[in-house]
C-alpha cells in the first residue's frame, strides 16, 4: 500500500510541473511604457481568489483588490470575467520578473517579464578646472537593458561649425593628460538601439597663469586725464588690480577702472585718472592673479613739463555757495561728472526747493561740495562722509513727499577718502573720524537646495577691525529669534545648503574703539515639493473627518486634494516659512466617501503626491455561546465515559477474543486511512489537469 501512496504522490507532482511548463509565456516590455500579463481562469466559484504574485512571493494582487505599495501601476480586468489579465503601467526596469497567475494555490499561469530601458547616463554635466599635466578622468555611468555601448567624442570647430570627432575611444571610462590644446568640450554617448541615446558633456578648462603686457611709460600734463593699460593672457583671468607706492587703488571721483574682454582668455584693462595732481605720478602696477599664479606689470606715469600758471582753481559762479565751505574757488571736474560750472549750475537749481524749506543745516554745504568742489592750495580735498549722512537723514522724508527719492551714494564719499586722514566739512579741512563701513551689492541670497552658499563681507574703514558673522534663528512663528556666532572673516561659506540653512545672516564688524557696522543678509533656500499624507483612514459614517496633508516646498507649491480627478476646496495652516498642512474636510461621511484621496503639491522645480484611501472596515462577528459549548462537552464526556466501562466478570475466552478483535480494529482504521489519502490526491491531481 505504502508503494502505490508514493507513485501516485509522484505521477501528480509530473503533472504539476508539465502544467506549469505549459503555462510559462515570455514577454518583454519598453520602460515607461505599458503591459499586459495574460491570465485566463475558468469555472471561478464564489469562494475562489484569483492572486498575482511575484517572485518571492510577493504579492500583487488577491480578486479585486491590489495590495501592491505602488498600487497606481497595476490595473485589473473585471471582476466577473475569465479574463484575469494584470496590466503594468509605467514599466520599470525593476519591474522584470516572474509572475504567476493562481487560483488559490495552484498556478494557473507563469509569465515572465523581460523589460528593456533606453540609455541612462547617471553622471550630471561637468566643468572641469584642470591645470598643465594634470591626470583627468572623465566617466559615465551608463544604464539601459541592453547594456548600451559608450563612444567619446570631442567638439571641434571646421570652418566655423560644430561638429563632433570620434576619439576612437569605447567604454564608460575616458582618460588623458591635460595640455594647452585638450581645453574643450568632451561628449559621452551611450546606445543600446532603444531611443532615445543618453549624453553627457564635459568642459575641461584648463588654466593658464597670467601673462601681462604693458607699456613702460606714458607722458601727462598736471590737471589732465591719464589713461593706463595692460593686456592680460591667462585662463582663468582671475582678479586684477591697481598699485600705486605699495596701496592698491579702488574708485572714487577722479579715479575709475575699465576692462574690454577681447576672449575669455585675453582681456585689456584700463586706469583712467581725472585731474592729474603731482601725487598722482609714479610707478603703477598692474597686477593679475588667478589659480594657475601671478604676474605684474609696471608703467610709469611721467609729468609732463608745461608752462607754470599762478593756479588752476577758478572762482565759484554760484552766489548761494560763497564761503560754504570756507572757500569761494572751486576745481572741476566734480563727482557728477560735470566739467563745467554752467552745467554743475545747472543741476545744482533743482535741489533749490529742498534748500528752501531747510530740511537739514548740512544740505547746503553737502550739495555745494558736490557740485563744486571747494579747491584750497590749488588742492580738493575729499567730502566728509557726514555731509551726506546728515543731509540723507533730514532730507529723504521730504524728497518722498514730493515723489523722488535720495539721488546720491554716501557710501561713495568713504570710497573717495581712499585711506585719506582728512576731510572737508563746515568748517574746513578737518580730521578723519575713525570710521567702518561694510559695502553690500545685495541683501538677499537665493539658491537652490545643495548648491553652495557664499556670503561676502566689504569693509571700508579707516582702522583696523574684525568681522563675525551670526545666525537669527526662530523655532517657529511664536518663539523669540536667536543670535549665534556661525563664523568669522571676510567669507562664510555653506558647501552644501539644505532648507534648514535658510534664515537671516548678520555681518558684523567693530574695532576695539566701539566703532562697529554691521549688515544683514537673507539666505532663500528653494526645493521641489515633499509630501506625507496617512495612508489609510477608516470610513466613520455619520461623522466628520479632516484628511490632512503636510506638505514643504519652496517657492510655496499649488496644493490641491481630488478625487477621481474631482477638485476640492482645502484649508491651509503654516508651522514655518517652508511647512504648512493643507486639510480636507469631510461631512457626515458615508459610504459615497469611500476610495483614494490625492494630495497634490507643484512648484517650479517638480511635483510630488500621496494617497489617502478611506476604507469600509464592516463590523466583528459575533462569537459562539458559551453556554453551547458547554452542553456538547457535557454530552460526549458521558458517552466517552460509557464506552469505557467494563464488566465486572470476565473469562480468558473472552480475554482473547477482544485482544483479536483489536487487532482486526487497528488493521481496519489503518486501511480507512490508507484509502482517504489515497482519494484525496486523485481528487486534487483530477482538479488540477481540470484548471489548465
Amino acid at each position: 500500500m505504502f508503494c502505490v501512496l508514493t507513485a501516485v504522490n509522484f505521477a501528480g507532482l509530473l503533472l504539476a510541473a508539465a502544467a506549469q511548463q505549459q503555462g510559462l509565456v515570455n514577454i518583454t516590455g519598453t520602460a515607461g511604457g505599458q503591459i499586459t500579463l495574460p491570465c485566463t481562469v475558468k469555472n471561478v466559484g464564489l469562494y475562489d481568489q484569483v492572486i498575482w504574485q511575484r517572485s518571492y512571493q510577493e504579492t500583487i494582487s488577491v480578486g479585486d483588490r491590489i495590495f501592491s505599495s505602488d498600487r497606481n501601476r497595476y490595473r485589473l480586468r473585471q471582476e466577473y470575467s475569465d479574463d484575469k489579465s494584470l496590466t503594468i503601467l509605467n514599466l520599470k526596469s525593476s519591474d522584470q520578473a516572474e509572475y504567476r497567475c493562481m487560483k488559490g494555490a495552484t498556478p494557473v499561469q507563469i509569465v515572465y517579464l523581460s523589460v528593456k530601458a533606453p540609455p541612462r547616463i547617471l553622471d550630471q554635466n561637468k566643468t572641469i578646472e584642470a591645470f598643465l599635466g594634470d591626470k583627468v578622468m572623465l566617466r559615465c555611468q551608463v544604464t539601459g537593458i541592453p547594456t548600451p555601448t559608450v563612444k567619446w567624442y570631442k567638439e571641434i570647430l571646421d570652418s566655423g561649425a560644430r561638429i563632433l570627432e570620434d576619439l576612437g575611444t569605447k567604454g564608460a571610462h575616458f582618460s588623458l593628460t591635460v595640455k594647452r590644446d585638450s581645453e574643450g568640450t568632451y561628449t559621452c554617448q551611450a546606445d543600446n538601439g532603444i531611443s532615445p541615446t543618453a549624453q553627457r558633456y564635459f568642459r575641461i578648462n584648463v588654466q593658464l597663469m597670467p601673462v601681462i603686457t604693458a607699456p613702460k611709460h606714458i607722458e601727462e600734463e598736471r590737471g589732465k586725464q591719464a589713461e593706463l593699460q595692460c593686456t592680460v593672457e591667462g585662463y582663468p583671468l582671475g582678479n586684477v588690480t591697481w598699485w600705486l607706492n605699495g596701496k592698491q587703488l579702488t574708485k572714487n571721483y577722479r579715479t575709475s577702472f575699465r576692462v574690454f574682454n577681447s576672449s575669455s582668455h585675453i582681456a585689456r584693462y584700463f586706469l583712467i585718472i581725472s585731474a592729474l595732481e603731482s601725487y598722482d605720478f609714479g610707478v603703477y602696477t598692474c597686477k593679475a592673479t588667478n589659480n594657475a599664479g601671478t604676474a605684474t606689470g609696471q608703467i610709469q606715469l611721467i609729468e609732463k613739463k608745461t608752462e607754470i600758471k599762478d593756479s588752476r582753481c577758478e572762482k565759484i559762479y554760484s552766489p548761494q555757495c560763497h564761503g560754504v565751505l570756507q572757500t569761494n574757488l572751486t576745481l572741476l571736474p566734480n563727482s557728477q561728472g560735470h566739467t563745467k560750472q554752467e552745467e554743475a549750475s545747472f543741476d545744482f537749481n533743482k535741489f533749490y526747493t529742498l534748500i528752501k524749506v531747510q530740511c537739514s543745516k548740512l544740505l547746503l554745504p553737502f550739495l555745494c561740495g558736490t557740485f563744486f568742489p571747494p579747491c584750497i592750495n590749488d588742492t580738493v580735498y575729499p567730502l566728509c562722509p557726514d555731509l551726506c549722512e546728515q543731509s540723507r537723514d533730514g532730507c529723504s522724508g521730504t524728497l518722498r513727499s514730493f515723489g523722488f527719492s535720495w539721488p546720491f551714494s554716501c557710501i561713495e564719499l568713504y570710497h573717495r577718502l581712499n585711506g585719506s586722514q582728512v576731510c572737508l566739512g563746515p568748517n574746513g579741512v578737518e580730521k578723519v573720524a575713525p570710521f567702518i563701513k561694510i559695502v553690500k551689492d545685495s541683501d538677499r541670497e537665493q539658491l537652490l537646495e545643495g548648491e553652495k552658499l557664499t556670503l561676502h563681507c566689504k569693509v571700508i574703514a579707516n582702522t583696523n577691525y574684525s568681522i563675525k558673522w551670526y545666525r537669527i534663528r526662530k523655532p517657529s512663528y511664536i518663539a523669540r529669534p536667536e543670535k549665534y556666532k556661525v563664523g568669522s572673516g571676510k567669507h562664510y561659506v555653506i558647501e552644501n545648503v539644505n532648507r534648514d540653512d535658510a534664515g537671516m545672516y548678520i555681518c558684523e564688524t567693530a574695532n576695539g574703539n566701539g566703532v562697529m557696522d554691521s549688515k544683514n543678509i537673507t539666505v532663500d533656500v528653494e526645493f521641489a515639493p515633499k509630501v506625507v499624507v496617512q495612508a489609510e483612514v477608516a470610513l466613520m459614517t455619520g461623522l466628520d473627518m479632516d484628511l490632512k496633508c503636510d506638505v514643504l516646498g519652496n517657492p510655496p507649491p499649488i496644493v490641491t486634494w481630488s478625487k477621481q480627478d474631482v477638485m476640492f476646496k482645502t484649508g491651509r495652516e503654516t508651522h514655518s516659512k517652508y511647512s504648512n498642512t493643507f486639510t480636507l474636510k469631510i461631512r457626515n461621511m458615508s459610504k459615497s466617501d469611500l476610495g483614494d484621496y490625492n494630495c497634490s503639491a507643484e512648484n517650479i522645480l517638480g511635483t510630488d503626491y500621496g494617497l489617502t484611501t478611506i476604507k469600509d472596515y464592516g463590523t466583528p462577528e459575533p462569537t459562539r455561546n458559551p453556554e453551547t459549548v458547554v452542553k456538547i462537552s457535557t454530552t460526549t464526556l458521558k458517552q466517552t465515559t460509557k464506552s469505557l466501562e467494563v464488566p465486572k466478570k470476565e473469562s480468558s475466552t473472552s480475554t482473547f477474543a477482544g485482544e483479536k478483535s483489536g487487532h482486526n480494529k487497528a488493521i481496519l482504521n489503518s486501511c480507512s486511512i490508507t484509502y482517504l489519502m489515497f482519494s484525496l490526491l486523485l481528487t486534487l491531481l483530477i482538479m488540477s489537469i481540470l484548471h489548465y
